[in-house]
C-alpha cells in the first residue's frame, strides 16, 4: 500500500524518499534559524514540516503525531512574522 501511495500526495517530495530525509532537512533549517532567525527560514521550516505530514511519510504513529505538532508550531512562528509585518508596514507607510 505504501508503494501505491508514493507520489500521489501533493505534499510528497520525491527528492526526500522517507521521513528521515525530511526530518534531517527540517532539523538543519531549524538549527540555522536558531542562530539567525528570519521570516524566510521560518517559512522554509513550515514548508518542510508540512511536507512531513504527507501520508507517504507516515511510517509510524509517532511520526504522524510529531509532524502535526511541528507543523502547528512553525505555523505559529510564521503567523507571528506576518502579524509583525502587518503592524510595522502600515506604520512606516504613514510616516512618509
Amino acid at each position: 500500500m505504501q508503494q501505491h501511495l508514493r507520489g500521489k500526495s501533493d505534499l510528497y517530495d520525491p527528492n526526500m524518499p522517507d521521513a528521515s530525509a525530511v526530518m534531517a532537512s527540517l532539523l538543519c533549517v531549524t538549527t540555522i534559524y536558531a542562530g539567525k532567525p528570519s521570516f524566510e527560514l521560518a517559512k522554509l521550516a513550515l514548508s518542510l514540516a508540512e511536507t512531513l505530514t504527507a501520508p507517504e511519510y507516515a511510517e509510524s504513529e509517532l511520526i504522524c503525531n510529531v509532524s502535526k505538532r511541528i507543523y502547528m508550531q512553525w505555523g505559529f512562528v510564521v503567523k507571528e512574522y506576518e502579524d509583525l509585518q502587518d503592524n510595522v508596514i502600515p506604520m512606516q507607510a504613514g510616516m512618509h
